[in-house]
């Protein structure tokens, strides 16, 4: 009997513990925004595109020429040495298949990168279009609401974070960490195998790039040094578009709560000042999703179909040359990387149809019934507009979502079961 009063305590105070961390993250988050006089909109992920000269100071401004460089020199370093390698190699299918396997998710790196300058000065308005809409309600003292804000402020910190973590351990392992093995083993042994490992299958860079050591050594440090330098760029690009999709999704979230209220024991002017900034907020965040979907549309179709041939790729290559570590640690990486990057699409794009379908519900369940006639006009006709879910398509064939990323999976391994069976009639 002791023990269970003991284990009731310790829950009691662990939920007590959680309600407190819970209530300090919402006043935080209140100070940051009083001091700031504006919600903190991704606040890190906006410091690094601008360090990497991908994002402005000032709104209204050209995408950054030092961002046009960066970018500019990816499809030179990583995309055409690859395609020159696919079209003059024939002997080995093993780095043949590894070649158009990388030469798939660079390009597709490539076109998300191409798509986001392209698209910036949109972008751009979206960014500051959902600022807006957050300045709104930072101010609003309901618990629920600022509850929300805290999950917003430490949810993108923590995928910024942890993100741009893995992704340069990703890259290490890709370029760097091979490198670091190559020059111990010279500097145990005196030699070296030829060719010598490279970020990519190719060395048409410099003649012996992959048999010379004191040629490979430096060279491959830039190339190791310009790979960081890409992931960098991407991986905040990437944050940025997951996190703008998360902080649509939950300005729904703050939407439900503020339908919920409508209704609630006011004075009358105010509530109908209330419906009518409710109507407001809720046309801003749709229109924003509208655009978000508008822009990431072609980019979701191009992703999801490099994906499945990606996977299939990567799990043929892995599957005929599960001897070579070296090959298996850097379709590792390639394989970690496509799957995340749909399954984030996949999750958000869920949550998007969730939460906006979720307003709906919430306008039903207010006190609708009180307002005035003309209040509840304008609700009915909201109520109709929040019952149509916002989707994220790929190019209007189909909707991302959770079971979107099941049929990749599936897909890729149909694919290669085929090619597994084309294979074992081929000499490797």
């Amino acid at each position: 009997m002791i023990g269970g009063v003991l284990t009731f305590e310790k829950k009691l105070k662990e939920r007590f513990d959680s309600k407190l961390k819970r209530h300090q993250l919402v006043i935080n988050t209140m100070e940051v925004a009083k001091k700031q006089r504006q919600f903190p909109l991704m606040e890190l992920t906006m410091k690094l595109l601008k360090r990497v000269y991908c994002w402005n100071d000032a709104p209204g401004l050209r995408f950054p020429f030092i961002g046009y460089l960066i970018i500019g020199a990816y499809p030179i370093v990583w995309l055409i040495p690859s395609w020159l390698f696919i079209a003059t190699s024939r002997h080995n299918i093993t780095k043949l298949l590894k070649a158009v396997n990388e030469q798939i998710v660079f390009f597709t790196i490539f076109y998300k990168l191409y798509s986001f300058v392209k698209n910036f000065q949109q972008w751009e308005q979206l960014f500051y279009d959902i600022q807006r809409a957050f300045n709104t309600v930072h101010e609003d003292i309901d618990i629920q609401i600022q509850s929300i804000l805290g999950h917003v402020v430490k949810s993108a910190r923590f995928l910024t974070k942890n993100y741009f973590s893995v992704l340069l351990i990703n890259c290490s392992l890709y370029g760097f960490v091979p490198m670091v093995f190559v020059v111990i083993k010279y500097a145990v042994t005196g030699s070296y195998d030829v060719p010598l490992a490279a970020p990519v299958e190719s060395n048409y860079f410099i003649p012996g790039y992959q048999t010379n050591f004191w040629i490979w050594l430096p060279f491959d440090c830039f190339l190791s040094a310009i790979l960081q330098i890409h992931g960098i760029v991407l991986f905040s690009v990437e944050c940025f578009i997951w996190n703008l999709l998360h902080a649509t999704a939950c300005l729904f979230r703050i939407l439900q709560v503020k339908a919920e209220q409508l209704g609630d024991s006011k004075p009358k002017g105010q509530s109908s000042k209330d419906i009518q900034n409710f109507i407001v907020l809720h046309d801003l965040v749709l229109r924003s999703a509208g655009k978000m979907e508008e822009i990431l549309r072609g980019e979701m179709l191009f992703l999801y179909m490099s994906t499945i041939f990606a996977l299939c790729l990567m799990m043929t290559v892995m599957s005929v040359a599960f001897k070579d570590v070296y090959l298996l640690i850097i379709m590792a990486c390639v394989f970690g990387y496509c799957l995340f990057q749909t399954f984030a699409f996949s999750i958000l794009g869920s949550e998007l149809i969730e939460e906006s379908t979720a307003v709906a519900d919430a306008i039903f369940r207010s006190k609708w019934y009180t307002q005035d006639v003309k209040s509840q006009r304008d609700l009915g006709f909201i109520l109709m507009r929040a019952q149509k879910p916002v989707k994220i398509t790929a190019a209007k064939l189909f909707v991302v979502t959770r079971d979107s990323f099941t049929q990749v999976i599936r897909q890729a391994y149909t694919i290669f079961t085929l090619m597994s069976q084309f294979l074992d009639n081929t000499e490797i």
